[in-house]
């Protein structure tokens, strides 16, 4: 991916400014992808691919992430494709293989709007533009991949067959720093039984920076997070940029946030999201305010609740109304709480990772599995519906469900 450093940043920062002070919505904007030129004809797109992903960068624009020989991408609005993307090499370079890694970010298109692609040798495929109406997404969080966690393959096509419009993966992608650098590429061919259809959304986690083995540059890497952020104390390799983003899909802004590399980096953030929330809140297209990230503000799980941030998502629910739900993985386990200071919490980390044991009990807790799980959720105008959709069994179960079973629900309502 292309970075431009602190101009993008700063660019970003601003743009996100002029939506506070304009109370515009998403497609009022010029999103970080939606500045780069149109796609070039030029580059070969025949050749070999693995690995394919996409994100969404903005109302009109995706950005496509794949390794392999290819270096261009075919896409339109039928399989005669008529259009070609050029690629470039993928920056920060991905460490976990020598295979060189493409990225070719698709401008101008029509929002809401489904085109074909294929790359190198790949079959017709489809991708989507951000949505405009309503959509349906799907959440999961501590994934691995099947050479190590033999039912994350299982979880993926559970997610696929849902047909979602993206995927949000709240950290822990890989654990390549536990499993060796090959489960990161095992990971992302795992993944393409959705990714090749719907937007893949994530948001870092403790297991791609803190520990040895591995870092961000393969992350940040593969992905151009939309309006990408950096935050003060992000580690040196994988740095600068792309901590955290936003975009809006139908009636709801999505806002990330990054993990806690410093006492500051959480105070940053507070300052910039709330500009960003409160343009939400006055823009009558946005309907809903939805943050994501991988710690929990709240747990009962293996890993307790963060105060620090609980005290800013409080605040935020409490002056956006909005503001309705926090979505997040790190406690291996499935728990909704009731609505806290407006906001319902909800930890989906059931990605396919070995499950941890509850760690304590709070009254709060709507619903908790100790189960492998995912998250569907369904978005209209007036209401977020999710559901917990029990996933494959393992030795570590805490609870009894049946593979596909709706094991929880819960419905917020404008």
């Amino acid at each position: 991916m292309v970075h431009s450093g602190a101009l993008r940043n700063a660019l970003a920062v601003a743009a996100a400014f002029a939506v506070s002070a304009l109370g515009v919505g998403s497609e009022g904007i010029g999103l970080s992808s939606d500045l780069r030129p149109a796609p070039s004809i030029h580059g070969d797109p025949s050749g070999t691919a693995a690995e394919i992903h996409y994100t969404l960068t903005g109302p009109t624009s995706v950005a496509f992430d794949w390794t392999g020989t290819a270096t261009a991408i075919r896409y339109g609005r039928t399989s005669r494709y008529r259009s070609t993307g050029r690629a470039h090499r993928a920056t920060p370079m991905p460490v976990s293989s020598t295979d060189p890694f493409w990225e070719a970010g698709l401008a101008r298109l029509k929002a809401g709007t489904t085109y074909h692609y294929s790359i190198g040798g790949s079959p017709d495929n489809t991708f989507t533009t951000a949505p405009r109406k309503a959509f349906r997404f799907d959440v999961e969080a501590d994934v691995g991949d099947s050479g190590d966690a033999a039912r994350v393959r299982a979880t993926q096509e559970q997610i696929a067959a849902d047909k979602p419009a993206f995927v949000i993966v709240a950290g822990d992608l890989t654990y390549g720093n536990v499993n060796g650098q090959a489960a990161v590429d095992r990971h992302f061919d795992d993944v393409m039984a959705w990714s090749r259809r719907a937007a893949y959304m994530p948001a870092w986690g403790n297991h791609e920076w803190d520990s040895s083995g591995d870092d961000l540059r393969n992350y940040k890497g593969r992905f151009t997070i939309p309006n990408g952020q950096a935050s003060p104390g992000a580690p040196a390799q994988g740095c600068c940029g792309e901590d955290w983003g936003w975009f809006d899909a139908g009636g709801v802004r999505f806002i990330s946030y990054p993990e806690p590399y410093a006492h500051a980096t959480w105070d940053d953030w507070q300052s910039k999201a709330g500009p960003l929330m409160a343009s939400a809140q006055a823009n009558p297209r946005i309907h809903f305010i939805v943050t994501f990230g991988h710690r929990p503000a709240y747990s009962s799980g293996y890993h307790s609740g963060e105060s620090a941030l609980a005290s800013i998502l409080d605040a935020f629910g409490d002056r956006y109304s909005k503001y309705v739900l926090n979505l997040n993985g790190h406690s291996h386990n499935y728990e909704r709480f009731e609505p806290i200071h407006h906001v319902v919490h909800l930890t989906a980390a059931g990605g396919g990772a070995p499950l941890e044991p509850w760690k304590s009990k709070d009254s709060r807790t709507a619903f908790r599995a100790l189960h492998l799980e995912h998250v569907r959720v369904d978005v209209t105008a007036t209401r977020i519906q999710i559901q917990a959709v029990c996933g494959a069994t393992t030795s570590g179960d805490g609870s009894t469900c049946r593979t596909g079973e709706v094991i929880d629900t819960y419905t917020v309502r404008r």
